[in-house]
């Protein structure tokens, strides 16, 4: 079901316009100074002749009522279900109204997690061989028969490469490697010695897939033109989610020179919302319904805005917005794909220059966000939408702190180390770091192999880098020359069909996460189910009702003079607001509308409206004079019935 229940609009004008009206008004001359009530019967109290006023209404001009409505206006109310929704705002204000902003670290886990368990668990031993199959899941099984030579499970090898199965041949260690390959030390053995080196275990993975999710956040999610914030939280409009996320593939998928997040070719689509999805909005109306006159028509009446909105939401109040019908643990397939550099990215081996090369703007694990300068030609010149920038990105997330010295072949009397790793600015004597290597920044590294630094000095997460894109397009990890079975660079570019893949938020935190998004958008859902109500307007010059504030004067009624703020239809196109073309607003009690003629104002004490031109009437007969939108000066003669509280007043406007 849905129900908008809408301030009533009293379309009936309540007016007596001129004609029959006019012929039967009253003057001075049969009502003998008294006054009449809002049925025109004399109520035989007679004006104070102190207050600038007479007695009863003379004037043989059009007359009109002008009352105020104290009745209350009652709520808004909108029933939803997916379908209604998006007949109630459509689809313009549906893509445009963000329903929560989703955190995709948990999200981002949960694929990740996917893709590295495609082709089995047995890389999670302490051995040389992973012993991959891809035919073991329904994921694996998406990379074809030649599963071995595509590009997705070259991703899986990099997310369960560890020191125990990693490749080093044809990578800068492989030196190293040699080195202590040829030494019968299990102390030595180049997994242990890497594992120690990177502070995890041998059967470990060299990145987290916690650091891989923050390194995908803040480069390809974070660079995509439609979500551009370095958390790389993910927009979620009431579009989308009124059509199960399908929308997404279109909106996050390639865009300008992005590749995109979702690839477009293969269907986004999620259970989050189900066939029982309801929601129910409770809203106080700020529409005031007032009586006026438009001076070159004649009476009429329109509603007017108390506040500064349309309407008043209070979407933290149960109460207020009510939501059923959400999956308890929403889900998504969607297809995840991300592209390759067309050539090998080299390290930065300047101990200068080098030694200062960041990301223009990061973040650490722990969300602080940092500066650098990258310089140019090396890894963060680079577009972050690239997997050599999110791996880097990722070893820089990991090993960013890191620092460590270990020599590990010394010479016969320990004067001098043979081999040995030194990473950061730790300054081990016992280590002999070599003159050579002097201490850099945390992260900058240096290897020894015997008489070769192997690799040259450069920071660790360059140094993975370079051992991941081998690893990338090695696909047999042999180093083999012209390999049919590797991949060339520049093709390494994987697409995940991932189904079912966990948002990381319950029915109940989507909830709690869409309440203060809609309380922030409140003037924009507010401009949405209400924001034509002037078309039904009059085009009035002033209006009667009662000033809101708390001082004297507070609760009264005065006649207000329209602002700017005022919103009228436009007499030449009903489809446009007017403009505001008031040379005197205000009223006057002269012709000339001068300056020292004037009578209202625009600031009362204790009363909050300071924009509009106001003028409390006195009881009995009372000229004023004001000037319309078209220049036309008028006289209006006013008759107040002798009440404290006067809800009906008559108006007679004469044009001269």
């Amino acid at each position: 079901m849905h129900r908008l229940a809408l301030p009533a609009l009293p379309l009936a004008l309540m007016l007596a316009c001129a004609g029959d009206d006019a012929a039967t008004a009253t003057d001075a001359s049969t009502t003998d100074a008294s006054t009449t009530d809002a049925t025109g019967a004399n109520t035989g109290e007679s004006s104070d002749s102190e207050t600038g006023t007479t007695g009863a209404p003379t004037s043989a001009a059009p007359r009109y009522f002008l009352r105020i409505d104290d009745d209350p206006v009652p709520p808004v109310v909108l029933e939803m279900d997916k379908e209604k929704s998006l007949e109630v705002f459509g689809e313009a204000a549906a893509r445009d109204l963000v329903l929560l902003e989703v955190d995709t670290q948990p999200m981002l886990l949960n694929a990740l997690a996917a893709i590295q368990g495609a082709c089995g668990t047995q890389w999670k031993n302490n051995s040389a061989d992973p012993k991959h199959n891809c035919g073991l899941t329904e994921l694996g099984k998406s990379f074809g028969t030649q599963w071995k030579s595509s590009s997705e499970f070259s991703m899986v090898r990099m997310l369960t490469m560890t020191p125990a199965n990693a490749a080093i041949k044809g990578t800068s260690l492989e030196p190293m490697y040699n080195v202590l390959a040829q030494i019968n030390d299990p102390n030595l053995k180049f997994s242990k010695v890497l594992a120690a080196t990177l502070g995890i275990k041998e059967t470990d993975t060299f990145l987290s897939l916690a650091q891989l999710a923050t390194a995908l956040r803040q480069t390809l999610l974070a660079s995509h033109p439609n979500v551009n914030n370095i958390e790389g939280r993910l927009p979620i409009t009431l579009w989308d989610a009124a059509n199960d996320m399908a929308p997404l593939a279109e909106r996050f998928g390639p865009v300008g020179g992005h590749p995109g997040v979702l690839d477009p070719k293969i269907p986004t689509s999620s259970d989050a919302l189900t066939p029982d999805f309801k929601m129910k909005v409770i809203a106080e109306s700020n529409l005031r319904w007032v009586d006026g006159i438009d001076l070159s028509e004649g009476g009429g009446d329109m509603f007017v805005v108390e506040g500064g909105s349309i309407l008043t939401f209070d979407f933290l109040d149960p109460k207020k917005l009510e939501i059923v019908g959400i999956a308890p643990e929403p889900a998504v397939d969607m297809g995840f794909g991300i592209i390759e550099h067309d050539g090998w990215i080299d390290s930065c081996e300047d101990h200068g220059a080098c030694t200062g090369n960041f990301p223009a703007q990061w973040m650490t694990e722990s969300g602080e966000i940092k500066d650098g300068a990258p310089v140019p030609g090396k890894i963060w010149d680079f577009a972050p939408y690239l997997i050599e920038h999110i791996v880097a990105r990722a070893a820089l997330v990991a090993f960013a702190e890191l620092a460590y010295e270990k020599c590990l072949i010394f010479n016969y009397n320990k004067t001098k180390c043979q081999a040995g790793i030194w990473i950061g600015p730790v300054a081990d004597a016992g280590q002999l770091r070599p003159p050579e290597f002097p201490p850099g920044p945390v992260g900058w590294s240096a290897f020894r192999a015997y008489d070769e630094p192997v690799p040259p000095p450069q920071f660790i997460w360059e140094l993975f880098l370079g051992i991941a894109q081998v690893a990338l397009h090695d696909v047999n990890g042999d180093a083999a020359p012209n390999d049919p079975n590797d991949i060339p660079e520049g093709a390494l570019n994987p697409v995940f069909q991932l189904k079912g893949v966990k948002i990381g938020l319950t029915a109940e935190q989507m909830i709690e996460q869409i309440r203060p998004s809609l309380q922030q958008q409140s003037d924009k859902l507010a401009d949405v189910i209400l924001g034509k109500y002037w078309k039904n307007n009059s085009h009035l010059d002033f209006y009667y009702r009662r000033a809101a504030g708390d001082g004297p004067d507070a609760g009264a009624p005065h006649l207000f003079f329209v602002a700017p703020s005022d919103k009228r239809p436009d007499p030449e196109a009903p489809d446009q607001l007017a403009a505001y073309n008031y040379p005197r607003p205000g009223f006057f009690n002269c012709p000339a509308l001068s300056d020292p003629c004037k009578i209202s104002q625009t600031v009362v004490p204790g009363l909050a409206d300071s924009e509009h031109e106001k003028l409390r009437l006195s009881p009995g007969e009372t000229t004023v004079y004001v000037q319309d939108d078209r220049g036309d000066t008028y006289e209006v003669v006013f008759f107040v019935p002798a009440s404290q509280d006067p809800r009906e007043i008559v108006a007679h406007p004469r044009k001269l």
